[in-house]
């Protein structure tokens, strides 16, 4: 058996390492233990030995990145590696550049901050202050790490002269099942976007002269389905007819008017907010 995804996608790994500057305070731990009554492993805690705004700039591009990557990739099996479309090889390179070097720059400004760190931590954390609690400055920029790594998609071939029979059949499997799994993320994805578009325009009533809007929405409850609409097609790699369709639609039906036209037209709203649930009810039977 040829893996489709073989000659359509690749794997995509990113691997974000950083200090967390947080430390098991065993004594502390035992002292609240004791004085609750409680045994000896019913708690634990944790001290944070530099403040937590230092964190924020390298906690802000983490998130950033990782969000990238999920919005861009598609589940493979249970390891950290996704499916990367080929069609969003390029997108992804680009954005991943901007995305390290932003992670690489919130390092090495905690880490050029980091003495200074140092200095105020006896007077911060008191009694609770260990000195041997912290690393060298010289080693702090090297526990930050952002990598990412491109890997092949496994094609049943590549192992066939290696295995038997048993395990090839276990492979082919394998692979069959996480090609079926990659290809209900986009009818997860069609779920949770266009079933908010659903609820929150049945929901929505227009103000009046004597009340307030109700069930009010954002810009983006459009513009996410549109970012959607245009994502969708590359995570399509076994060219499934009934998700082509799906995409036409939530093109033609839920992208062709923007909020603010829904706001003010109440039978076209009430007819995207149908068509939305419409689509998602089919998204949710093909996604089981």
């Amino acid at each position: 058996m040829t893996n489709p995804l073989s000659t359509k996608a690749t794997l995509a790994n990113v691997t974000i390492r950083r200090w967390t500057g947080r430390r098991l305070d065993r004594k502390v731990t035992d002292e609240i233990n004791q004085t609750h009554g409680a045994e000896d492993d019913a708690g634990r805690f944790n001290k944070l030995l530099i403040p937590k705004v230092a964190f924020e700039k390298v906690n802000e591009a983490t998130r950033a990145a990782r969000t990238a990557h999920h919005v861009m990739t598609q589940p493979w099996l249970d390891e950290g590696a996704r499916i990367l479309p080929n069609a969003l090889y390029d997108k992804f390179a680009v954005r991943f550049r901007e995305l390290r070097a932003n992670f690489d720059k919130a390092a090495a400004e905690f880490a050029s901050n980091y003495p200074s760190f140092l200095k105020t931590a006896p007077k911060r954390l008191g009694k609770m202050y260990n000195v041997e609690d912290y690393p060298d400055p010289k080693s702090v920029r090297g526990m930050f790490s952002f990598k990412v790594v491109i890997l092949p998609c496994p094609d049943v071939e590549d192992f066939r002269v290696k295995l038997n029979k048993e395990q090839l059949a276990d492979t082919e499997r394998a692979i069959k099942d996480a090609v079926e799994e990659a290809m209900k993320e986009p009818f997860r994805r069609i779920s949770e976007v266009v079933g908010r578009m659903a609820d929150r325009l049945k929901s929505y009533k227009p103000g009046t002269d004597e009340a307030k809007a109700t069930g009010t929405f954002r810009d983006s409850l459009v513009t996410n389905v549109q970012e959607l609409v245009e994502l969708l097609p590359a995570f399509n790699l076994t060219n499934d007819q009934t998700l082509g369709k799906l995409i036409q639609r939530m093109e033609k039906e839920l992208c062709a008017k923007d909020a603010d036209f829904l706001r003010e037209n109440d039978d076209v709203r009430k007819d995207v907010a149908k068509a939305a649930a419409d689509i998602l009810k089919q998204a949710e039977a093909l996604m089981a």
